[in-house]
């Protein structure tokens, strides 16, 4: 067992290294990987951080050592300040209760009966949106076409609830916001204090109550509603209403309001966000590769288009779920939320990280290692195809692993799977006046630095592709 190398710190104290995360987390991360090794240690103030690269490293401390770390708390404070003590920013056994209570609103059967919202969601969206009659196309800005589609999934799920144009718009702002706020307030050197001014508080402070406002209100029409004889409802908020937890005995035994408000709240914002710019990446990857939106396409037509059976349809469809694993693997929607501070010292990889110390687990570094994915900057989907090579564990983890592993990880897989299938089955997408995909930003989840364009060309029923030549003059008309 060997010591860790001496950290890194820029003077003074580590800041200017700080900034240099906060400008590019993705770039910092790659220079230290390519400088320092699979281990690369830093400093901030008093911190001692460690980046790790190698999956190995990345399992012991989120599974074989999960007990000896916990989720360092000043980003769950943070996070926090806006989403309440849910069961995304809480840690210990309040995390423990409220991640029990909440896994069976995620069982495959509520899956199942989610993937008829989810589809209908994508198609009513894309009738309102989209070209219609053959042959006709548009300019359309992907990430607003996405979190349409997806933000109307997660409230028919959560509150079996449609929303308004102008409502889902403000909402989507407010979102947008307020991750670019908590995104700033992670990497400021100290916390804000919240009764003092700072920058961004007004914005935040009105985005936070437009976003919690929203959710409240469908909370408190369920409430009345049940006060009037109505049952609590088989979508998510009526499953967290009725919930019960056998560890516990009353008055504990359910949500308390409160905890029933904040995780709606994190749910809402992490059910659709991320989903939103996967599935932004996705459309922008089958744009780039026209060939391979083309393989899907023959794909899915050999598929019945069936609601009620949709799950166990799309799961067969194993091109088109490879591509969507491609694309989040080449642009993880969650590129830094895998941190942990140890609790005492713990061997890693080799080395001892010392009790205090901070581990960041940098998945976008990993998704993109020559040695587990050839041609890393590369779209292949066929790495995630019957008979390739088989990975190292944990080399690819868009959702996380172990205890604290996305509970929405199956909801979404199918969520993605049925909203793509029904996009790329009647459109072809070509970038607009582009060659490349915008370089992708930081901002809590991997968004575009720029608005990704697409054309979007309606395609016949019959007829599932666009040749070349239509391609070419659709756009440049």
């Amino acid at each position: 067992m060997t010591s860790p190398q001496s950290p890194i710190r820029p003077w003074p104290f580590g800041l200017p290294l700080l900034q240099a995360i906060r400008r590019d987390p993705l770039a910092l991360a790659q220079s230290l990987h390519k400088q320092h090794g699979d281990i690369a240690s830093v400093k901030v103030l008093s911190t001692h951080i460690y980046y790790l690269f190698r999956p190995e490293a990345a399992r012991q401390v989120l599974v074989e050592h999960q007990e000896d770390f916990e989720k360092d708390q000043r980003p769950l404070d943070i996070l926090q300040s806006v989403h309440g003590a849910n069961v995304i920013t809480t840690e210990g056994a309040v995390w423990e209760r409220q991640r029990r209570i909440l896994t069976p609103a995620f069982a495959p059967k509520r899956i199942e009966a989610c993937a008829k919202l989810m589809a209908a969601a994508a198609d009513e969206c894309a009738s309102q949106e989209l070209p219609q009659e053959v042959g006709a196309n548009a300019i359309i800005d992907v990430d607003a076409l996405t979190t349409l589609i997806t933000m109307d999934v997660i409230l028919r799920a959560l509150f079996s609830y449609h929303y308004q144009r102008e409502e889902a718009a403000a909402v989507s702002q407010a979102i947008r916001s307020l991750s670019k706020q908590l995104m700033r307030e992670l990497f400021w050197p100290v916390r804000a204090v919240p009764w003092l001014p700072y920058p961004g508080r007004a914005e935040k402070e009105r985005s936070t109550a437009l976003v919690r406002d929203l959710i409240r209100a469908r909370i408190e029409a369920r409430r009345q509603a049940m006060s009037a004889g109505a049952e609590a409802g088989e979508d998510i908020l009526g499953l967290m209403l009725a919930a019960r937890d056998e560890q516990a005995t009353a008055p504990d035994a359910g949500l308390s309001d409160q905890e029933i408000l904040d995780n709606c709240v994190g749910l809402f914002g992490a059910g659709h966000d991320t989903s939103a710019t996967a599935l932004t990446w996705w459309i922008g990857l089958m744009a780039m590769h026209p060939e391979i939106a083309a393989r899907v396409r023959d794909e899915l037509r050999g598929l019945p288009e069936d609601r009620a059976s949709a799950v166990k349809t799309i799961m067969e469809a194993r091109l088109l779920n490879a591509t969507i694993k491609e694309a989040m693997r080449l642009y993880p929607p969650s590129t830094a939320t895998f941190s942990r501070r140890a609790l005492r010292d713990v061997p890693i990889d080799g080395q001892v990280i010392a009790k205090g110390a901070l581990v960041l687990i940098p998945i976008w570094s990993l998704h993109h290692d020559p040695r587990w994915f050839p041609e890393p900057d590369a779209f292949r989907p066929e790495r995630f195809m019957p008979g390739a090579p088989v990975l190292p564990r944990s080399a690819f983890m868009p959702f996380g692993i172990g205890p604290h592993f996305c509970l929405g990880q199956q909801f979404a897989t199918v969520e993605m799977a049925l909203i793509a299938a029904r996009l790329v089955r009647n459109h072809d997408f070509a970038l607009d006046q582009a060659t490349a995909l915008p370089a992708p930003e930081v901002n809590l989840v991997l968004k575009p630095r720029e608005r990704l364009k697409v054309r979007f060309t309606r395609l016949a029923q019959d007829r599932q592709t666009v040749v070349p030549s239509e391609r070419a003059e659709r756009q440049s008309n």
